[in-house]
């Protein structure tokens, strides 16, 4: 009989113990999430050779890398910035990272609207005018239809407050 006190104590030992270390994780967890860099966790990298205007992929060494074709990027100017910043818009918006004519028209509403929201003015504005350019390259790999694209970048990006008609 003498020994359930024991035991009853080392069982309140071993459970302080869990405590602590559920509340040292926790904390480690926590502090891990604040000091990530979410504004831009990823890397751009210029490939001339790519299919795409720019898409993300998930690279070997553990980074999300946005690819974008330089060539391309000089034809169309400041619109570039606009489509770099969709591809990264599918991470940050927790999409499965898939080749660009994959998403689902809602993925790509979706990261047009990030991009409209949280995008620079100029190119928006830019990548508006390129989708509703009927004169624009027809070997300029679009996904979608530019006109109702053009019209849901510009409705997101005046409901952020982020569209001036120029």
């Amino acid at each position: 009989m003498q020994n359930k006190p024991e035991i009853g104590l080392k069982t309140e030992i071993r459970r302080e113990n869990t405590m602590k270390a559920l509340f040292i994780v926790g904390l480690l967890v926590t502090l891990s999430a604040c000091t990530t860099n979410y504004t831009r966790p990823y890397k751009e990298l210029s490939d001339p050779t790519h299919e795409e205007i720019a898409s993300i992929r998930h690279l070997p060494w553990n980074s999300y890398t946005v690819i974008y074709n330089s060539d391309t990027c000089e034809l169309i100017g400041k619109a570039c910035g606009f489509f770099r910043g969709h591809a990264y818009a599918h991470y940050m918006l927790n999409h499965a990272i898939l080749p660009p004519k994959y998403y689902p028209a809602l993925s790509e509403k979706q990261a047009d609207c990030y991009v409209a929201k949280y995008g620079e003015q100029n190119e928006i504005k830019a990548a508006v005018d390129l989708f509703l350019d009927e004169n624009r390259d027809p070997n300029l790999k679009i996904h979608g239809d530019p006109l109702i694209r053009a019209q849901n970048i510009i409705d997101c990006a005046k409901q952020a407050g982020n569209w001036e008609s120029v």
